[in-house]
């Protein structure tokens, strides 16, 4: 068994494809509404290949709830890269509202930004031993 994608529910399709792209340097991959009133966006990482499916439900369609928790249905989204410091610094330069403190361990360096959805997305970066 593999994970084949993780699928988070946006607020607003546009603030959320531009920081998962713009920000995070994921790229499109597709897009589809197999449902009427369903958007689904496909992305994807350059390097590792993980995928990432952005959804966004119109009132209208049979899928639609109320967005009630603020982005706290799922934990957090980890992503590794080479220098955590820099890559949290450029998030939050960027308007990303900070969720966590940077945190520079014995094995790790790491912190957690908040997405237009209120969902922790994780930049970490491991130390070289």
């Amino acid at each position: 068994m593999g994970l084949l994608y993780t699928s988070i529910r946006v607020k607003d399709m546009k603030k959320s494809l531009a920081f998962y792209t713009r920000k995070m340097g994921l790229k499109v991959v597709g897009r589809r509404s197999p449902v009427p009133g369903e958007l689904i966006v496909n992305l994807e990482d350059r390097a590792t290949k993980q995928r990432l499916n952005l959804m966004w439900y119109a009132k209208s369609c049979r899928w639609y709830s109320p967005y009630k928790m603020n982005g706290v249905e799922l934990d957090h989204l980890m992503f590794e890269v080479k220098d955590a410091k820099k890559a949290y610094a450029k998030l939050r330069k960027g308007g990303a509202a900070k969720a966590t403190d940077l945190w520079d361990g014995k094995e790790r360096t790491m912190g957690l930004v908040k997405d237009p959805n209120g969902i922790w997305i994780g930049v970490m970066s491991k130390k070289k031993k």
